[in-house]
């Protein structure tokens, strides 16, 4: 065989190789094959040719051709180990698509679902299937949520269900199910896959068994059905919900925890927050209110609901370096370390503005005292900020409802009392540069925004509203006593 044919023989082998390599590590097996066709047939075409070759040639091998053959065998060698190295590499997980084909072939599983109707298996049955395949935890947990839809008759169209459990050597196994009945009869189901395994008692699976054994939600959706174009329903189960209304609630009598106590009650308690387990039943795309099965509920009542967010608005603002508002009754907080704080609550309120107390806590927010009634002397705005440099020496600042506008107020004896903070405006000696423009006048600037502090220099920048970022700069070296005109802020 002459050195051409060598060097093609060699090529074609390289080219096989590198489509297969390619193959592992990117995927597409219909673009792929009949490349690999056609390299392995022309390498067993060569291949052929080579062992004809041998038997037509009777020379004995010279020394030259001894060495040739041996820088062959040699690259044949390397070529092999480097795509080898290659193709290994694309099958260690995340780094080809050969790695997520093993990881198919391992992990996942196709399970028939033969209890394909809901209204007379249940979801009970969907777990039926999938236990005689891949042997189900007894007690098995949400991961995040399940999700099945059924046309009107209850043939099961789509299943999603992320959960995991214990085997009986305490070892956690995660069972992600994938069905799509237009694709095929067979549940996919992906074993030991990445999840977060806390086991959080409001993800229970069993609840949803339970609910869906005393609800008829089949009556539902036949009465749905008569008055809606939609042919595909669903039922959606999150674990243990709240809920702020009782609209689209259905109470249903039953031990949904499974400790033996059947609950009776039926009706559902209206003033506070709902809290249970609870499975929607709704139309898909539509924008109609879901039916929401709940049983067992627990209510929380509105005096509960305000001291729960008065803590969170407390721990928020003890891990916040400034203060904070709370958005839902508009209490501003502030807490100099983790047992001193103060916070402006509303005492009342008329058009976008409030009347504002001042409260203390020395308990870390256990207990509060009010500390003064009127900070604001009487005035009517919009808290806009509240800060304390130590125990004693603070500012609270309160706007305008329009935000153009803003007073400052000065305590030296931990918000007891308050007085408004005086600027020297008079001695402003420029104004910013665009305020021609915008037609400004030094009466114009009347925004205070909240002091801040450096190296022992308070500074306040006052503008033309909360928005804008030129104005003049005051600054005081004798905490807020006096103040002086410092600068113009660009």
């Amino acid at each position: 065989m002459n050195n051409s044919k060598k060097i093609a023989r060699l090529l074609c082998y390289i080219y096989f190789l590198y489509q297969l390599w390619h193959l592992c590590q990117y995927g597409g097996i219909r673009s792929h094959l009949p490349r690999l066709i056609v390299s392995l047939a022309g390498c067993g075409m060569f291949f052929v040719l080579w062992v004809i070759s041998r038997k037509n040639k009777q020379e004995e091998a010279s020394e030259n051709r001894k060495n040739i053959v041996l820088i062959e065998i040699l690259l044949f060698f390397i070529v092999t180990a480097y795509f080898a190295g290659q193709i290994i590499y694309s099958a260690i997980p995340y780094n080809g698509a050969l790695a997520w084909k093993i990881d198919d072939w391992m992990r996942k599983r196709d399970v028939k679902l033969e209890h394909n109707n809901i209204f007379k298996d249940g979801a009970a049955g969907i777990l039926m299937d999938l236990d005689r395949v891949v042997g189900l935890p007894d007690e098995l947990y949400l991961a995040n949520q399940c999700q099945i839809t059924f046309d009107q008759d209850g043939i099961i169209r789509t299943i999603y269900i992320f959960m995991y459990g214990r085997d009986e050597s305490e070892t956690t196994h995660t069972y992600l199910v994938d069905y799509d009945a237009k694709k095929s009869r067979n549940m996919r189901v992906s074993v030991d896959g990445e999840a977060n395994p806390d086991y959080d008692g409001n993800m229970r699976l069993s609840p949803m068994l339970r609910i869906l054994e005393r609800a008829d939600y089949e009556k539902k959706v036949k009465e749905w059905s008569k008055n809606s174009e939609s042919d595909l329903y669903e039922i959606l189960y999150l674990g243990r919900r709240s809920f702020e209304t009782k609209e689209g609630l259905v109470y249903l009598p039953g031990d949904v925890d499974g400790d033996g106590v059947d609950s009776e009650n039926g009706y559902l308690n209206i003033d506070g927050r709902i809290v249970g387990f609870e499975v929607s039943l709704h139309i898909p795309g539509k924008e109609l209110t879901p039916v929401r099965y709940i049983m067992e509920p627990e209510y929380i009542s509105q005096d509960e609901l305000i001291k729960e967010r008065e803590q969170e608005s407390t721990e928020e603002a003890k891990d916040t370096a400034g203060w904070t508002m709370d958005e839902a009754d508009g209490t501003m907080y502030f807490f100099l370390n983790d047992d001193r704080g103060w916070r402006l609550e509303v005492t009342d309120a008329a058009a976008g503005s409030r009347f504002y107390g001042l409260e203390r806590t020395v308990n870390g927010g256990s207990s509060w005292e009010d500390v003064n009634g009127n900070p604001f002397e009487g005035n009517l705005g919009v808290a806009e900020g509240l800060v304390f440099f130590d125990e004693k020496f603070g500012f609270a600042g309160l706007s305008g409802a329009s935000q153009t506008h803003s007073q400052l107020y000065v305590t030296r004896d931990g918000g007891e009392t308050f007085e408004s903070v005086q600027l020297p405006m008079d001695t402003v000696t420029e104004l910013p540069e665009h305020s021609a423009q915008y037609g400004f006048a030094l009466e114009d600037y009347d925004y205070c925004h909240m002091p801040e502090e450096e190296d022992g220099v308070l500074t306040i920048k006052v503008t033309s509203d909360v928005w804008e970022s030129e104005g003049m700069l005051f600054e005081s070296r004798d905490e807020g006593r006096t103040w002086r005109f410092a600068s113009v802020v660009q």
